[in-house]
């Protein structure tokens, strides 16, 4: 198993990256395809992953046909038209199946799997047991969210900017965050849209060894809002936990990063997402 970092930040000893492809995704840390030579020595994945509107489709098929020239370990796609047009294409690059809120079970992985994807980016909203579960019954590459914010909601309106307009008021901040149920979630807003995020930070990092035994390839950490040096720490911490999976080793490393970080937890790790319908 290994660490994928999402991030701009300069580690010198990670192995493996992932960025956004520029004017073609919805990630903070943007990168256009010239840039790439500055980590030719890493692995890179690239995220392709913003809603494609038929404005798009010209620029994105003149992308894509130049993919192959590039050394790109996989491409993570939110949008069809990416794979229609790989296909169409026959783009040598791996595909990765990254649609955050619907990569939830084995069937549909197993349904890409036919169309030539070669792996997938779970949601952030599953458990540890049905990450194992889909693990267990799929040959793809598997991708797990491990650690930094979660996006828990994404509108490709620009509501803050609306928002702002509304009241007529300029909007001079550059945090936002929404209030509910007392809790304060971050929203962004970029050029493709809204994100909101999770209140807390993810932190599964005493789930690596069940993780890895049930056979996923790739764990991903996030670095968007955590400053420099906290995040080079903790990646720190990672590195260190893939080298020692005990037990009692990964929960001390837990308490580490929260003394770091006190708003982390496991999320949805350890939680079921249960659906209510209120009754009238």
């Amino acid at each position: 198993m290994e660490i994928i970092y999402k991030t701009n930040y300069n580690l010198e000893n990670a192995k493996a990256f992932l960025f956004g492809l520029k004017n073609l995704s919805t990630y903070e840390n943007e990168i256009s395809l010239e840039d790439l030579k500055k980590y030719k020595d890493k692995k890179i994945f690239l995220a392709i992953d913003k809603n494609m509107f038929n404005k798009d489709l010209s620029y994105l098929e003149k992308i894509l046909s130049k993919i192959d020239n590039y050394n790109i370990e996989g491409i993570l796609f939110y949008d069809l038209a990416v794979l229609s047009i790989s296909k169409r294409l026959n783009i040598k690059t791996p595909l990765i199946w990254s649609q955050n809120f619907l990569v939830t079970n084995y069937k549909t992985c197993n349904y890409y799997e036919k169309e030539n994807v070669k792996g997938a980016v779970l949601s952030s909203e599953i458990t540890i047991s049905e990450i194992e579960e889909i693990c267990k019954n799929t040959n793809f590459d598997i991708f797990v969210n491990i650690f930094g914010f979660q996006p828990m909601a994404f509108s490709k309106r620009h509501l803050l900017t609306n928002y702002f307009e509304y009241i007529n008021e300029e909007n001079e901040n550059t945090n936002h965050y929404m209030k509910e149920r007392g809790k304060s979630y971050r929203v962004e807003e970029g050029r493709c849209g809204t994100k909101f995020y999770s209140n807390e930070i993810l932190n599964g990092i005493k789930y690596i060894n069940r993780l890895k035994n049930s056979g996923v390839k790739y764990v991903i950490m996030d670095s968007n809002t955590i400053d420099e040096d906290t995040f080079k720490k903790v990646s720190n911490i990672y590195e260190k936990a893939l080298s020692d999976l005990s037990d009692e080793k990964l929960l001390k490393y837990e308490d580490e990063i929260s003394k770091l970080l006190p708003n982390s937890s496991t999320l949805f790790l350890d939680k079921k997402t249960i659906y209510k319908v209120k009754k009238k």
